[in-house]
């Protein structure tokens, strides 16, 4: 887990700083955001949004695992950045999807950065794509500023 070399697990290490982020503006402003997320790590499902069956009566089903070593609130920050980016969740509310979670806007800045890096691994960015992100990118900006606010040690 974690080491395979495919798109999504390149994308993944590039938003933890592990491996370089591609060239561009708006991956360039999230890493100018990025800071240390002092979390315990776990196995957490890195595309949840589009991944789970509900069927009326039954128990939902997850399908298409995509497991990745991160903090536990990341599956619920990659899920909240693709329903603003793609699914017409407004970027403003961001927040109330994170309530309690620590460093949640810390992650949502990391779970924008692993989306963006996805699609520019598979040549999917272009003006539009920008567009699309740079907003969720501002509203996490502010999210992680409220995780700072009051000098709180989490933004160290």
């Amino acid at each position: 887990m974690g080491r395979s070399d495919d798109l999504w697990n390149r994308a993944d290490r590039m938003a933890w700083e592990e491996e370089l982020l591609p060239p561009g503006d708006l991956l360039a402003a999230a890493a100018r955001e990025f800071r240390r997320v002092a979390a315990p790590l776990q196995v957490i499902h890195g595309d949840l949004l589009g991944n789970v069956l509900f069927e009326p009566g039954s128990a939902p089903a997850i399908i298409d695992w995509a497991p990745y070593w991160r903090p536990a609130g990341l599956g619920l920050a990659i899920a909240a950045v693709d329903a603003a980016c793609w699914h017409g969740w407004p970027s403003d509310r961001l927040n109330e999807l994170g309530a309690g979670i620590a460093f949640w806007g810390q992650l949502l800045i990391r779970a924008l950065a692993f989306r963006v890096a996805t699609q520019v691994n598979h040549d999917r960015w272009d003006a539009d794509m920008e567009a699309r992100h740079a907003p969720v990118l501002d509203a996490a900006i502010a999210a992680a500023q409220m995780d700072g606010a009051s000098g709180d040690p989490r933004r160290d």
